[in-house]
Parts: C-alpha cells; sequence; structure tokens
C-alpha cells in the first residue's frame, strides 16, 4: 500500500526538481565496464529497463545506438517525463507487467530496484524474470546495496522504500535456487579518473586492505566472498 503513496510522488518527495530531472538525464554516464560488456552486440536488440526512474539508463543506451529500448515504472511523474522524450515506458507495477506480459527480451535490467521489495515478493520476480527472458542468450544485469559494505549505512536506510539488502553470498543465492546457472557479483565503485579521483581511490582501498586486517581477526572467515563497496552489480544468464 504505502509504495503506491510514495511512488506517486517519488520525484518531488526527494525534492528533484525539474531542472536537476533534465541535467540528470541528460548526462554523460560513465557505464560501468561490466555493465558495457554484457550488453547485447546487436543494436536492435529489445532491451527493458525494469524500474526505469526518470530514464538515466535508457537515454545512456540510446546514445550508445541501440533503438528497440523499453521501460517500467510506476511512477506518475517519471511516466510523464519519459513519454515527452519518447521511450516507450509502461506505467504497471513491476510485478504485475512480469506476470501479464507476453514479451520477450534480449537485456533486462534492475538497477536499485529489488532492495524495494520483501523477501517473498523477490524470489516472486526472480521466478517471472526466467518467462521474460530470452531463450540462449538472454542476461540480466541487476544492481542492489550491498549488505556487508564498509559504509552501508546512507544508502541502506536513505531511503525510506527500501526492504531487503544483499551481500555477494545472497544474491547469487537467490538466483541460483530459482534456476539460473551461470551468476557473476562484481563491486560497484564511482571513482573518476581526475587525479583528484585517482588519490581517493588509493586512500579507499588502503583502508579496504585495513578493514579485511579486522574481519579476518574478528571471527577468523574466509573472505573469498566479500565486497566492499555500498552497491553490487549482478551478470545473471
Amino acid at each position: 500500500m504505502y509504495r503506491k503513496i510514495m511512488y506517486e510522488k517519488y520525484l518531488s518527495s526527494v525534492n528533484v526538481a525539474k531542472e536537476e530531472l533534465e541535467i540528470n538525464f541528460n548526462q554523460n554516464v560513465n557505464l560501468q565496464k561490466e555493465i558495457v560488456a554484457n550488453l547485447p552486440q546487436d543494436k536492435e536488440a529489445k532491451i527493458i529497463d525494469l524500474g526505469c526512474g526518470y530514464g538515466t539508463f535508457l537515454n545512456a543506451l540510446s546514445k550508445l545506438g541501440y533503438k528497440n529500448l523499453h521501460g517500467v515504472e510506476i511512477g506518475k511523474e517519471q511516466n510523464k517525463f519519459l513519454n515527452k522524450k519518447g521511450f516507450k515506458v509502461y506505467k504497471q507495477d513491476l510485478v504485475e507487467f512480469l506476470k501479464t506480459s507476453e514479451e520477450k527480451f534480449d537485456c533486462i535490467t534492475l538497477f536499485d530496484v529489488l532492495e524495494h521489495f520483501k523477501k517473498d515478493e523477490i524470489v516472486e520476480i526472480v521466478s517471472l524474470l526466467k518467462d521474460r527472458l530470452k531463450m540462449g542468450g538472454g542476461v540480466i544485469m541487476v544492481r542492489v546495496p550491498n549488505g556487508e559494505a564498509i559504509f552501508k549505512g546512507s544508502i541502506m536506510y536513505g531511503d525510506f522504500t527500501h526492504e531487503t539488502f544483499f551481500t555477494k553470498i545472497s544474491l547469487i543465492q537467490v538466483f541460483k535456487t530459482l534456476g539460473f546457472k551461470d551468476v557473476e557479483v562484481y563491486p560497484v565503485y564511482g571513482f573518476g579518473k581526475t587525479w583528484k579521483a585517482k588519490i581517493a581511490k588509493f586512500i579507499y582501498l588502503s583502508y579496504v586492505k585495513f578493514y579485511k586486517l579486522l574481519l579476518r581477526i574478528d571471527n577468523g572467515a574466509s573472505l573469498e566472498y566479500f565486497v566492499p563497496s555500498q552497491n553490487i552489480l549482478g551478470v545473471v544468464r
């Protein structure tokens, strides 16, 4: 019930002004290399972004030359904005769309989406994704908050609508339990390419090494699956 109330005015509730919306939409997005590497090579491939928000990713794909782009977004404000931009966006609840649609897609993305659902809903969504994915080469990409990140509090609890958080292990667990065999998980970093960004990256990664040492001292557990970034990216086939 609360989702309909919150998402109908999601943008205005977090004080996103119309001018800021245009800036965010038109920004040159530096897509993570793992995202670019797993996009379909065919520019006519059918791609859908579930929970597409105000379309930053769709616009980035359009700039890369992809033409068959779709989105699903329940928010009234986001839909109004994207319709004016010419994107085909379904104003539906995500679960409702997955249940009623008969379309098949080469690539399905859910960026900053699954954390807004409870565990039983996530199980249902992941199960339904299989029916919307083209067999023999389709890919799903998800980005979610990382529950074991070093600085996780602000991203986990900064949005009232967040319900569930993941780790590398739990994200793999969900998809493999529900029938997906190939699941890769990557850290998501926002480091830029300036000299200041390089210094910041060095300081951060140095701290990560120290933090991992403390974890090993604390519980002696293997850190093979530990990922320190605030978000993680899952690539699923």
